[in-house]
């Protein structure tokens, strides 16, 4: 779990609706997984199904990629209101190694975009050289197909996994042990041993909490010791817990800008404001405030995540503004600090924040 002191409030009771939508297309969903794939199986695919919620037709004029390696089909003719149609969304995987991301944002008629559609893959490369399939290297003579180990969106009480591949590039055998994990709520399948030039998978697990209040990113450090040395490297793994809201078009929609702080008249504190927006057509429920060690925020009648919840809720209503004010101690100073709103946003259940420090 990211250290740090946290702020923690009240579970979000939703109406669950059938489509997610920013205004008048809904979508599904707006991010799919296509998990491990092989560089040598070529285009993989999938449907995403869009929804004109609206009283006119919607047309879809315009697939931007972000790059070249992804594109998407669009449907043919008028969405009439209140039907559905699906757009196509494929990943070649050429020259592709490990996990990858990538975004296509799709537009209607007149510009007016509908928002970006994104899919990631771990993908393992062809056939090729171990240290071009393998670029990251963990120890000498043992290489893995990415730098780290990112989960996303982690449900409660449930099971996930992901996989990394590493390669032993030595000519000797090589005894594995994995190691950081232990204490966390992450779990390892490593293979014991690897012979020279074999290649095989390492899987990560996370058992979350079942805790309905419980909101947190959920890190650790995964070392891989070949041989009884741990390596020089380790593999940063991460998730984000929480309940994901049901999308509408009544969602409430979180906006914020970057957190300043800055020393307070006569005190050598940081002091700034945290100014949460609520650009939805429904309250925005602030389940917890994440934030770095040092760092405290303060707000009557609410808790630290430390403490028991008191299940009394930070509720923003339909185009208000909350301030929080957030506080430092004498000589603190850190770089790239980021805190964390778990919030009922259904785009943004966690939203990252920049702190920067004046």
């Amino acid at each position: 779990m990211k250290r740090g002191a946290a702020l923690l409030l009240a579970l979000l009771t939703a109406v669950p609706v059938l489509l997610a939508q920013e205004g008048p297309a809904a979508f599904d969903s707006r991010e799919w997984d296509f998990g491990a794939i092989r560089e040598a199986d070529g285009v993989v695919s999938h449907a995403f199904t869009v929804f004109n919620g609206d009283s006119h037709p919607l047309r879809l004029t315009r697939a931007i990629p972000g790059c070249s390696c992804i594109s998407a089909s669009l449907p043919g003719k008028d969405i009439a209101p209140g039907q559905s149609a699906t757009v196509e969304v494929r990943f070649t995987p050429a020259g592709a190694a490990g996990l990858v991301e990538r975004t296509v944002e799709i537009q209607a008629a007149g510009g007016r975009s509908l928002g970006v559609l994104l899919v990631r893959a771990d993908v393992l490369p062809a056939d090729r050289s171990i240290q071009e399939r393998y670029p990251v290297v963990l120890a000498e003579g043992l290489y893995a197909s990415r730098a780290d180990i990112r989960f996303g969106y982690l449900e409660r009480g449930k099971s996930a996994g992901k996989v990394i591949f590493i390669a032993n590039a030595s000519d000797k055998p090589m005894r594995l042990r994995a190691e950081g994990i232990a204490g966390t709520h992450y779990r390892v399948v490593c293979p014991g041993q690897l012979a020279p030039g074999e290649e095989s998978r390492v899987e990560v697990w996370c058992d979350t909490p079942a805790d309905p209040d419980y909101f947190a990113t959920l890190r650790a450090s995964l070392r891989l010791t070949p041989d009884g040395v741990p390596a020089l490297r380790e593999l940063p793994v991460s998730g984000l817990c929480l309940t994901q809201a049901p999308e509408s078009p009544n969602a409430p929609r979180l906006r914020n800008a970057a957190v300043r702080l800055q020393r307070k008249p006569l005190s050598r504190k940081l002091q700034g404001t945290l100014e949460i927006t609520n650009d939805g057509r429904t309250d925005l429920v602030i389940h917890a405030i994440e934030l770095p060690d040092g760092i405290v925020c303060s707000q009557p009648g609410h808790t630290d995540r430390h403490s028991r919840p008191d299940r009394e809720s930070l509720t923003i209503a339909p185009g208000q503004t909350t301030k929080l004010t957030l506080t430092a101690p004498e000589g603190f100073g850190a770089a790239d600090l980021r805190l964390t709103v778990f919030s009922n946003d259904p785009l943004r259940p966690a939203k990252e924040i920049p702190i920067n420090i004046l």
